[in-house]
């Protein structure tokens, strides 16, 4: 017969159940004589909770052995070094590609498990990479902070400074410049290695497009280079996107920070009417999952607005980023009886 406690920890469970954002996995054994609590928690808030719970059923001894991963002995922080890291469901090669980690990008290492680490990203994304991706935590803070270039080709080759090309990194990947010379910019790698690459291919951070309307329209203008990029599940680049890693490196370039999911996506934002779609509005879409009477509407697409007619989005329709009437897909979605275009937010751009 089941215990009272694990019936309260199973709506504890319940409650912190999204494992793209939070990790609570605890277990309780009730001895005759002794509580045993172990697992791990993300936060501390977590683990309060926790023995919130159980302390009216401790009669005798507690045996706390709970991982608050925050504070754990695996902190730190780290820099991706490779172009882009699989950000994988669980520490496996063959675990579902959740999203990526681009190469620069200063990530949170939670704990490590054989040759991989679980990470959170700026975005607050968990998932595992390989640890040959990332360099040591005391470069973390100085790289972030000396970057002052993003590229904005589609990629670029990187250059060693014996003329052999070492890499080849995406759009929006930001670099710690050191100096222009001979139409080339120095910098050096997050493991410490000196590159150049060619400068008329970077754009100075402080020149980028703001949250305006006119920069929205510019960040609409580069997007649009990625017309033909394969559709990727997991993909957060120009080497393949899928449908929310486009919305988020489109606005990640005039510097704002979305969610990683087309769902959490569905909550940022002023909500807009159809009638009144213009540039730059993200446009989520909804299919019917489960049976009569017990359907729900379940987001599953997420499009940026070209205008109130048109939309570009990377999809599995065309298998690739493509721009498409917003009508003619909405009549796709009805063909099978699902409700399509459900909900509509702008990100607010003020005009300057």
């Amino acid at each position: 017969m089941s215990h009272p406690i694990h019936t309260q920890l199973d709506r504890l469970t319940e409650q912190h159940n999204d494992r793209r954002s939070t990790v609570f996995d605890v277990q309780i054994a009730l001895d005759a004589d002794a509580l045993r609590v172990h697992g791990a928690v993300l936060e501390r808030a977590q683990h309060a909770a926790v023995m919130q719970l159980v302390q009216p059923h401790v009669a005798g001894s507690l045996l706390d052995t709970v991982t608050v991963l925050l504070e754990g002995a695996d902190y730190g922080w780290a820099v991706v070094r490779w172009a882009v890291a699989d950000v994988r469901a669980t520490p496996s090669r063959a675990a579902e590609l959740v999203s990526e980690a681009r190469y620069g990008e200063s990530v949170e290492v939670l704990r490590r498990e054989n040759s991989w680490c679980h990470i959170r990203q700026s975005d607050g994304y968990l998932g595992w990479v390989s640890e040959l991706a990332l360099c040591s935590s005391d470069v973390a803070t100085p790289y972030r902070v000396e970057c002052t270039h993003a590229i904005a080709t589609r990629w670029q080759p990187i250059v060693g400074l014996e003329g052999e090309q070492i890499g080849l990194l995406p759009w929006g990947v930001t670099l710690p410049v050191l100096e222009f010379r001979d139409r080339l910019a120095f910098f050096m790698s997050p493991d410490g290695v000196p590159c150049t690459i060619e400068a008329e291919s970077l754009m100075l951070l402080a020149d980028r497009p703001t949250l305006t309307t006119a920069g929205v329209a510019e960040m609409l203008t580069q997007i649009r280079q990625f017309v033909g990029v394969p559709y990727l599940w997991g993909g957060t680049s120009a080497y393949g996107f899928d449908c929310s890693g486009l919305a988020q490196a489109a606005y990640r370039w005039l510097g704002a920070t979305l969610p990683r999911d087309a769902d959490q996506q569905a909550n940022v934002g002023q909500q807009m009417s159809r009638d009144a779609v213009q540039a730059g509005d993200l446009l989520f879409w909804a299919v019917n999952r489960g049976d009569e009477p017990h359907r729900q509407q379940n987001i599953n697409h997420v499009s940026l607005a070209l205008d109130n007619d048109l939309m570009i989005h990377a999809n599995q329709r065309n298998w690739g980023v493509s721009i498409d009437p917003i009508n003619a897909i909405q009549a796709n979605y009805e063909r099978t009886n699902d409700p399509g275009l459900t909900m509509i937010r702008r990100l607010a751009p003020s005009d300057e």
